[in-house]
């Protein structure tokens, strides 16, 4: 028989994906495929734990809590649009949800430190850029099952994440100032760093975003009257908004630039520089100690 299925989470509690919802049951079929599973073996913080040693979370627990944030977000889009009178696309809000779940599949080993060395060797691509050619590749699962869920997902999903400004409300989902990636890792580095500074007021925040059209800044003159509908807040959750601002600061502060994280990953960063300098020569596999074929190299 069907049912939900349940994964306790220290952030957010209990995650329920729910049996009679498609999406839900799209987003644990997704968990399944291996592109997903790799995440467990891929850090959230890279290094950090020779500093933090209860740094270990994973990006796998990460993408959880971005999916579930984004599925609360989804909830106050409807809530705010239905309010003003606009129509809610529920293709574009799943397609989202899915985004958000799936964000962070193209990181590679130890985070944005392996991302470092991509940029040393000339690699510019972003990890962004990775996840959607994993999501759009035929070799993969990922590819198979949001397909079978909706004809051309893939490929939304994909454009979705490559695209760093957010054209609509659905975008702010995945990626802005307020989205479902900030709401999360904010509270989960915090946590399982130990840091005791950079606390938000997560459920007042929640309760009091709202959805607007913001006037852009561009130079254009053709685009002087842009707008884009994103997420704001009430006036009510100024000092929290405040403080989830701060909270960013202070982590990057305390944790994410901490002197002995960046010289750890400096040090990884001049290794793996190496290893790829001879992977990419074709040459010199010796003294390294790598064969041609190995999965390095490839």
């Amino acid at each position: 028989m069907a049912r939900d299925q349940r994964i306790r989470d220290p952030v957010h509690g209990l995650i329920v994906f729910r049996e009679d919802e498609p999406l839900d049951q799209l987003a644990w079929s997704l968990l399944d495929c291996p592109e997903f599973q790799r995440l467990r073996r891929i850090k959230q913080l890279g290094v950090s734990e020779f500093v933090f040693p209860g740094a270990t979370h994973t990006r796998f627990a990460h993408c959880i809590g971005v999916f579930h944030v984004a599925r609360e977000l989804i909830k106050i889009v409807k809530r705010e649009l239905e309010r003003g009178n606009q129509e809610f696309d529920g293709e574009k809000a799943a397609t989202a949800v899915v985004a958000a779940l799936l964000h962070d599949i193209g990181h590679g080993p130890l985070s944005h430190t392996f991302e470092g060395v991509l940029r040393r060797v000339g690699i510019l691509k972003r990890h962004e850029l990775w996840s959607g050619e994993i999501i759009e590749s035929k070799k993969g699962k990922i590819r198979k099952v949001l397909e079978n869920y909706r004809k051309g997902m893939s490929a939304e999903v994909a454009a979705l994440l490559k695209t760093e400004d957010p054209k609509d409300i659905y975008h702010a989902v995945v990626s802005s100032s307020f989205d479902a990636d900030r709401l999360d890792y904010l509270r989960r580095d915090r946590l399982m760093t130990g840091t005791h500074a950079g606390d938000i007021d997560f459920d007042w925040l929640m309760e009091h975003v709202r959805v607007a059209d913001i006037q852009l800044e561009l130079a254009d003159e053709d685009a002087r009257n842009a707008s884009v509908q994103t997420f704001c807040l009430a006036q009510k959750a100024l000092p929290a908004a405040e403080q989830f601002l701060l909270a960013r600061y202070t982590l990057h502060e305390q944790v994410y630039f901490h002197k002995t994280t960046r010289c750890v990953e400096h040090m990884i960063q001049r290794l793996l520089t190496i290893v790829a300098k001879h992977c990419l020569s074709g040459s010199g596999f010796s003294k390294i100690a790598l064969k041609p074929g190995h999965p390095l190299r490839e």
